[in-house]
């Protein structure tokens, strides 16, 4: 049975702060800072240890609801290089232990990363954490806890004091740990929030000369205990021209102001996924800046509408062919057929992994994006076969439908009438027949 000491020691440990601040000190040379942001999607817990003595591995141990809320875990030792990090779990106490190869450090930094830790029940949201790590010896221990960004808290352990840091609200508290014991509790707290995270997301910028088009093809997982049938998340102000499709066509939403409501296919059951893309436009004018006469687009990864948890992300800014003087620290350069393409690659990226991003370069002296370059030459084309079709078909028809027109009789000559002349072909036979009297005459010569 797991047992927790958090209470009294806090009790005993405002005592001796009161009687003397020194005695915390003198109660263990080892200590440890844990800073826990707590968001409905995830919880990143980051432990910095400073052990007594050095050690060639350490362990610490979370007591969770089962093995797969435990998202990731990575440590640091001096000079922030990389320590190997091994996992076991114990079914029969919930408990799972991290061991890290300290390498002979006596201090090292374990961040770890939780997910499928929050329960939601009408407007309330309840997360289980891990207030301490329970480690092997006897530890001073100091806590921060931010709580959910947009979240109004109804509920929180007594032992710990809600401060504000940089304006957020904080819950604080210390503590003298136990060798192996657990310090588990709730934070209780209301809001919107979608419990899900996403396992893939593309993150595409394509700048036009007077519009950028952001394309977002992305795969989400359900964190909730049950179905869920949509997703709500926030557009950019200005957002227009917004189209949701998947592989089967375009998806039915609702946009409310900013609000994007995207409705699934199917229901999607506890950590079932689902792979839509997401495309709006934004004017040019609010996305790039004028610096020193360069256009400038900056940002953050993830971008601004997803709050999640991503596991694989894929950031993209396209430059229109002609853009020169190109720079964007951190990004792999790459010149393709169509566009400059400006791309990074980052794993377990959270709104709190800090990556802000600026891309900066020389517009093309008139550029002309390549859609319209290639929709105008299509139109080009069908115009000319269009009139080709028409000549051919005229020259066609020339060829086999006119016919040469049978020849037409000579007019007869006017006929001067005479009063009383027989008008009859018989009296014009007879007018131009020569008189018997004549070929007689002409024979006897």
């Amino acid at each position: 049975m797991i047992r927790s000491y958090a209470v009294p020691i806090f009790l005993l440990l405002s005592l001796l702060c009161t009687a003397a601040p020194s005695s915390i000190v003198s109660a263990s040379s080892s200590s440890v800072q844990r800073t826990i942001i707590a968001e409905p999607y995830f919880q990143i817990y980051e432990d910095q240890f400073s052990l007594a003595s050095a050690h060639d591995n350490y362990t610490v141990s979370f007591l969770l609801p089962y093995p797969q809320a435990l998202y990731s875990a990575k440590a640091y030792g001096p000079g922030n290089s990389d320590l190997n990090v091994y996992v076991s779990w114990d079914p029969s106490r919930g408990n799972m232990s991290l061991l890290v190869e300290t390498n002979g450090s006596s201090s090292f930094t374990l961040k770890t990363i939780m997910h499928y830790t929050t329960m939601k029940s009408n407007s309330t949201y309840t997360t289980f954490l891990n207030l301490y790590p329970a480690v092997e010896e006897e530890m001073a221990a100091s806590l921060t806890l931010f709580l959910p960004s947009d979240s109004v808290l109804v509920g929180s352990p007594e032992n710990l004091t809600l401060v504000a840091v940089d304006s957020k609200p904080v819950l604080v508290g210390t503590a003298i740990l136990e060798p192996s014991a657990a310090y588990n509790e709730t934070i209780r707290y209301n809001g919107s929030f979608e419990l899900v995270e996403i396992s893939s997301l593309e993150h595409r910028i394509s700048v036009g000369q007077s519009v950028v088009t952001v394309t977002d093809s992305l795969q989400v997982v359900n964190l909730n205990t049950s179905a869920i049938n949509k997703v709500t998340i926030s557009l950019p102000n200005g957002a227009t021209l917004v189209r949701v499709y998947d592989s089967i066509g375009y998806m039915n939403y609702t946009l409310s102001g900013s609000d994007l409501t995207i409705s699934f296919r199917t229901r999607l059951f506890p950590t079932e996924k689902t792979s839509f893309t997401l495309v709006y436009e934004l004017p040019a004018a609010s996305v790039l800046e004028i610096q020193s006469g360069k256009s400038v687009l900056s940002g953050v990864i993830p971008p601004q509408w997803c709050p999640f948890l991503v596991r694989n992300l894929v950031a993209v800014v396209e430059l229109p062919l002609g853009s020169s003087e190109v720079s964007a620290p951190g990004f792999q350069i790459h010149n393709g057929s169509s566009s400059i393409e400006c791309w990074i690659q980052v794993s377990d990226a959270t709104p709190y992994s800090g990556i802000e991003y600026s891309v900066s370069f020389v517009p093309a002296p008139y550029a002309i994006p390549v859609g319209s370059i290639v929709f105008a030459i299509l139109i080009s084309l069908a115009v000319l076969a269009v009139l080709a079709y028409l000549l051919i078909r005229r020259r066609k028809g020339r060829s086999q439908g006119v016919q040469t027109a049978p020849p037409q009789p000579p007019k007869p000559l006017p006929l001067q009438l005479r009063k009383g002349q027989n008008t009859g072909s018989e009296s014009l036979l007879h007018k131009h027949r020569p008189s018997r009297s004549f070929l007689v005459n002409r024979s006897l010569l």
